[in-house]
């Protein structure tokens, strides 16, 4: 089955520190400037991988993806709305502040192609992939001797 090589080949990371804290399922993680981190989806079609992250109160103008060469880096901010008056907080759970990931894009995906969408809370990011004679074959040459 091919989606599990693609997950383990779209390798995380959140932040720009290059502390790296390894996890049980393969992908790296750098410790860095996040204050909270976005639950993420990474789903494959038959033409398509789509990456889709909850940003609840998020604003779309305090959202940014920006691609470079096979990194894909999606950061933002969410800021803090205005609290009421109360004598104290009973439970405050939301994370506020900025964000950040990046994403490492495998070869077989047209990133001058990604699109993104940003509606009801999620960013959905499209990258369709390349049709298999898109790919570049090489021919292996074997020398007797």
């Amino acid at each position: 089955m091919e989606l599990v090589p693609r997950i383990i080949q779209m390798q995380l990371w959140s932040g720009q520190s290059r502390e790296c804290c390894y996890d049980p399922f393969g992908e790296q993680r750098f410790v860095g400037r996040s204050t909270w981190t976005p639950n993420t989806d990474i789903v494959e079609t038959e033409n398509h991988v789509v990456i889709l992250m909850e940003l609840a109160g998020v604003e779309k103008e305090d959202v940014r993806v920006v691609c470079h060469e096979d990194i894909l880096q999606i950061s933002g901010t969410r800021n803090r709305k205005a609290l009421p008056e109360a004598r104290c907080f009973h439970r405050m759970e939301i994370a506020y502040g900025p964000f950040e990931k990046f994403f490492r894009i495998p070869k077989d995906l047209k990133v001058e192609e990604i699109q993104a969408e940003f509606r009801n809370g999620f960013l959905e990011i499209t990258l369709p992939k390349k049709r298999s004679d898109e790919l570049k074959r090489i021919v292996v040459v074997y020398e007797e001797g």
